[in-house]
């Protein structure tokens, strides 16, 4: 979740005081070490020369170009593996923080694809591409802490239905990215990407906001730690750090991909989605992921969209004739936002795209739906995985026991959640109402307005399409005077996707805005 959906306050003056906490943060002594051991031998025989080809052929190199180098001999999974994380050894650690833990047997997971692929049996699509999981995410061979302390011995039963998925195409499993700890639903004075276990995630383009929750899932794709990344939405928890590190990130829409043995804030509005640097790497990792699951029955319910329609259009014209309703605010949430809107707006255009303007739409209110939820969610989590804790007051309890070093900001939303006094079915009916109201809302708005799709900047329609359960897409828009990214968010209503991909997709194609950051 990111603190952006929150009313009443200076946006501006939110966002300077995140920079300053964020890089006047202390070190704390139970910050989890990167351990290389496992990769010491295989990194310390990269010589220069191998290093600089494996830089010229695999720099912010995309899935088809990685599968092409596959395909041609040119690399082996190993050698990919490798390569990455040298990266992360080389820039990651104290510097950006954006990797909290590595898989152990990355390695060994690359050599079998590599085995697998000299048979003449490749799994899939993302057959020995190696992907970041934030680290809510539960895989076998790696803790699932959400960056909490209290959850720093905590190693999942059995893999998550997203991460069976990932295998299943192919996919190394490189490590688990950094957050901001249990989702940026802790504390209200928190700071975005920091995490007791992990440290505080920086932003690679400078002296920036990182953005929350899904910070080192960001980051890491921005600096190319990594070709993709898993992130997870409640609302703002993708769009904001796409928009903050000049990715593409993809909210689902809710149920089309299952949140089974993922951390949760709360199901009402909680999914998982797909984190890289550009729209077809993003489509393809959505194609992997989504999919029915039967312990996540809110998959079902978007069992009609088929993996395999969400994919981008051949040919060109993604955006010719296609009505897009602008939604700016009456005043610029940030100094410059105007300008960019204009910017958006021309390319938009210049595309074919038919643009209407429309009042900027109000939110619904859900922070009793994620407070309820989470006293829920976490009990159930924590129970499926045999978490050594059982339940949210038993991690209240242990934080406050050493505050300074388990809850550094405070606790005061796991405090709230624990204090709410509902019964679940009264939960599941404010759950419906809340989702029926934004998504009538949400829909209402393409109806009056005869639009396709909505389109803004960052996360600031998140507090409609979230509750609504509505999909949203974020692509790098360019860049502010100082430097700082910003993204343009395509929303569309319940299971609009493929939609929202191919709109991206030619948003992305004619403004050509994302460049990489400096000195990585």
């Amino acid at each position: 979740m990111s603190k952006r959906d929150e009313t009443d306050f200076n946006f501006e003056t939110y966002v300077a005081a995140q920079v300053e906490k964020q890089y006047s943060v202390p070190a704390y002594s139970g910050k989890r070490a990167l351990d290389f051991t496992p990769f010491e031998v295989a990194l310390s025989a990269l010589d220069d020369a191998t290093r600089v080809r494996l830089h010229e052929l695999l720099n912010e190199a995309s899935v088809g170009a990685i599968q092409a180098h596959f395909t041609d001999g040119a690399l082996t999974a190993e050698q990919v593996v490798l390569y990455y994380l040298n990266r992360i050894r080389t820039f990651d650690p104290d510097r950006l923080n954006s990797v909290i833990e590595l898989n152990p047997h990355a390695l060994e997971e690359a050599r079998t694809r590599d085995a697998e692929r000299t048979a003449g049996r490749p799994r899939g699509p993302l057959h020995g591409v190696p992907v970041l999981l934030k680290d809510n995410v539960a895989a076998l061979g790696m803790h699932n802490s959400a960056g909490a302390k209290a959850l720093e011995a905590a190693v999942p039963d059995r893999d998550s239905f997203v991460v069976a998925k990932l295998r299943a195409a192919g996919a190394v499993l490189l490590g688990k990215a950094n957050l901001s700890e249990w989702a940026n639903f802790m504390t209200s004075t928190s700071n975005n990407g920091f995490s007791v276990l992990g440290g505080q995630t920086r932003n690679p383009y400078g002296r920036f906001d990182a953005g929350g929750s899904s910070s080192g899932s960001a980051v890491a794709v921005a600096a190319d730690l990594a070709p993709l990344s898993i992130g997870s939405e409640t609302s703002g928890s993708i769009s904001y750090p796409a928009s903050q590190n000049s990715i593409v990130g993809i909210k689902p829409s809710i149920g089309l991909v299952s949140r089974d043995h993922v951390i949760p804030i709360t199901d009402a509005m909680d999914t998982l989605g797909p984190m890289a640097r550009n729209v077809t790497d993003a489509a393809l990792l959505l194609t992997v992921i989504a999919g029915a699951d039967p312990a996540d029955p809110l998959t079902g319910e978007a069992a009609s969209l088929v993996p395999s329609s969400l994919v981008i259009a051949s040919g060109g014209d993604h955006l010719k004739g296609l009505r897009i309703g602008m939604c700016r605010p009456e005043q610029d949430t940030r100094k410059g936002d105007g300008t960019i809107f204009d910017r958006i707006a021309t390319i938009l255009r210049g595309a074919g795209a038919e643009l209407v303007a429309i009042p900027f739409p109000e939110g619904v209110p859900y922070l009793d739906v994620l407070h309820y939820g989470m006293k829920f969610g976490v009990a159930d989590y924590l129970a499926a995985t045999r978490a050594p804790l059982s339940s949210l007051a038993d991690v209240i309890a242990f934080n406050a026991a050493d505050l300074p070093n388990r809850a550094p900001y405070g606790q005061d939303l796991l405090e709230k959640s624990q204090e709410m006094s509902i019964t679940r079915e009264a939960f599941a009916s404010m759950v419906t109402t809340n989702r029926t109201r934004a998504r009538e809302m949400l829909n209402l708005l393409h109806i009056e307005h005869n639009v396709s799709l909505l389109v803004s900047l960052s996360n600031q329609l998140a507090a409609l399409y979230a509750p609504a359960g509505c999909p949203a897409v974020i692509v790098p828009a360019g860049y502010r005077d100082d430097g700082e990214p910003i993204g343009v968010t395509f929303v569309g209503p319940y299971l609009s996707e493929t939609l929202l991909i191919n709109a991206a997709y030619g948003f992305e194609q004619a403004a050509q805005a994302r460049r990489k950051p400096d000195g990585f």
